[in-house]
């Protein structure tokens, strides 16, 4: 239970530490219920102390006005007491102290309120901490305090998730969780198969029209395949898959420019061998003497001392052709050791040499249109089986709740027909929960529509929690006492007083129209006495206008 706590930014007043026992815990504000004192802030600070935030977000105010503070406060657990501070500054670290609030480590937030959750013996139930408490604490601006919706923690919950809190409560969700979570897997399923055609450019047939189409289409493009596969020329040794057609289609593309560049090469290498045996050639005297024949005049030793000086510079030339020669020849080595690789690629693939660019690509074409075509029908049956996953599950679901619900609406409904029937004397009647199914419930007095029964009927339902389920606290704000006739808070003061194994904790004004068993008991059970200007709850009210 908590059992302390202190704030150095709190009225100069307020007791240092503010202590809290088991049972009833109030603060108190004043005969003429004054507004804006810090009645509500505090419960919201207990809150922030039992793990909450919205301290920081529905308070804004107090740091607007005070800066950042720290709350020092301490827990006792199983006769051992537990120290920390948690801060406005750093709200999601809290740290762990001595005895005298020295800190000595600190943890995340997630990890306190698992701790508090598992001190409470509530770690195995099936929600997290925040889900146990945070409907129960029933604070202005909380949004959780309509009377016919008593298991939300705000106004846009959904009647499952406060059910589902319900059972878990009563350490009733583990029978039942599996087959939950199967439905919630389910749902999330086909949900997302719902916007994945548009968000993710998913295929799927939209409904079984479709799907048999898509069944026929299937039909036509192996047909087509069939034919594109045997004008091959040889049958293959297995079915080309599309993605082998797509590699032959992309190996034959990259012969392409190799072919051309090794015609190119042999051109070029022909050429060279040409003109080297053209220089290798050497004209002799002799050679010339025989032109004299034709030209009597011809100088044979001029000419052949001029065939001598060419033959001077066909040598360097030569060299030159040979090393092109080399050069070129290399390179078409290489050429063709690219070609041969991707030669033995192919007939890795297929035995079909004589495939054309052109028909691989066919190929891989109808290929992956068929595969588009069965994976929009697979997911179109992906989608059908996780809709009858879920209507079964559905079914389960109801079948396995049925007796559970009825037996936590009748625990809760006998407690409601005395507990509440004596607030009013049985004058009136008490509210009834109906837990239709594990996604529907109502709760509501009949024939009374009423503020101030309304209210009544949720900390009716409050304290049946507290006493019939592993609930262990409740927190009540004062403008729900107010709109309750005075008699009836007379008598829900003194049950709250009876309880002494968990923590109720209160916000009340008003305390002199109560009878003088409730004064007595509000006297006994006041933490924190709340009033005007310096006796506020942080010494002062900044919400007043300064000549007020």
């Amino acid at each position: 239970m908590l059992t302390e706590l202190y704030c150095d930014e709190f009225k100069d007043s307020t007791p240092c530490p503010i202590t809290f026992s088991n049972g009833l815990n109030i603060v108190l504000g004043t005969e003429g219920a004054t507004n804006s004192i810090g009645k509500s802030t505090f419960l919201m600070i207990l809150d922030f102390v039992f793990g909450g935030g919205d301290y920081l977000t529905l308070s804004k105010d107090v740091k607007t006005h005070i800066g950042d503070h720290n709350f020092r406060y301490a827990f006792n657990f199983n006769g051992h007491k537990h120290c920390y501070i948690r801060g406005t500054e750093k709200p999601n670290e809290v740290l762990v102290c001595d005895n005298n609030y020295h800190p000595i480590s600190s943890m995340p937030i997630k990890d306190y309120r698992e701790m508090l959750a598992h001190a409470y013996g509530m770690d195995t139930i099936g929600i997290t901490w925040r889900d146990a408490v945070s409907p129960t604490f029933r604070i202005w601006q909380r949004d959780n305090d309509k009377p016919t919706l008593p298991l939300s923690r705000h106004r846009t919950d959904t009647h499952r998730s406060g059910i589902v809190r319900l059972l878990a409560l009563f350490d009733m969700l583990k029978p039942v969780q599996n087959v939950l979570t199967a439905e919630e897997e389910a749902k999330s399923a086909i949900d997302a198969a719902k916007t994945a055609p548009t968000i993710y450019c998913l295929n799927m047939a939209s409904n079984k029209k479709e799907f048999e189409e898509n069944i026929k289409r299937i039909q036509e493009l192996e047909d087509e395949l069939q034919a594109v596969q045997e004008s091959f020329g040889e049958k293959l040794p297995s079915e080309l898959t599309k993605e082998q057609a797509k590699t032959v289609a992309e190996l034959k593309h990259a012969q392409t420019p190799l072919l051309r560049q090794r015609t190119m090469l042999n051109n070029q290498l022909n050429a060279l061998v040409n003109n080297h045996s053209l220089a290798s050639k050497r004209l002799s005297k002799a050679d010339f003497e025989q032109l004299k024949e034709f030209v009597p005049e011809l100088d044979a030793d001029y000419l052949s001392k001029i065939e001598g000086f060419h033959t001077g510079i066909k040598k360097l030339l030569t060299k030159q052709v040979n090393e092109e020669i080399k050069t070129t020849e290399e390179k078409l080595e290489v050429v063709d050791s690219k070609l041969r690789i991707l030669d033995e690629q192919i007939t890795h693939i297929t035995t079909a040499p004589n495939i054309t660019a052109a028909s691989a690509q066919t190929y891989h074409e109808l290929k992956t249109e068929i595969s588009n075509l069965q994976r929009a029908n697979q997911n179109f049956q992906t989608k059908e089986k996780n809709r009858e996953t879920l209507k079964q599950a559905q079914v389960v679901i109801e079948k396995s709740t049925k007796d559970i619900l009825h037996e936590i609406e009748k625990s809760i409904n006998d407690y409601l027909k005395k507990v509440d029937g004596s607030f009013t004397d049985e004058k009136r009647n008490p509210p009834k929960l109906n837990l239709k199914k594990i996604d529907s419930y109502s709760y509501a007095i009949a024939d009374d529509t009423g503020t101030g029964s309304g209210y009544r009927s949720l900390l009716s339902f409050d304290l049946a929690l507290l006493e019939h389920s592993k609930l262990p606290v409740i927190m009540e704000d004062s403008f729900l006492f107010k709109q309750i006739e005075t008699e009836a808070v007379n008598r829900i003061l003194a049950h709250y007083n009876t309880i002494k194994n968990k923590q109720i904790f209160i916000a009340l004004d008003e305390a002199d129209k109560y009878d003088n068993k409730a004064k007595e008991i509000i006297k006994n059970n006041t933490r924190l006495h709340l009033d005007h200007d310096s006796e506020a709850l942080f010494g002062k009210e900044w919400g007043k206008k300064k000549n007020a």
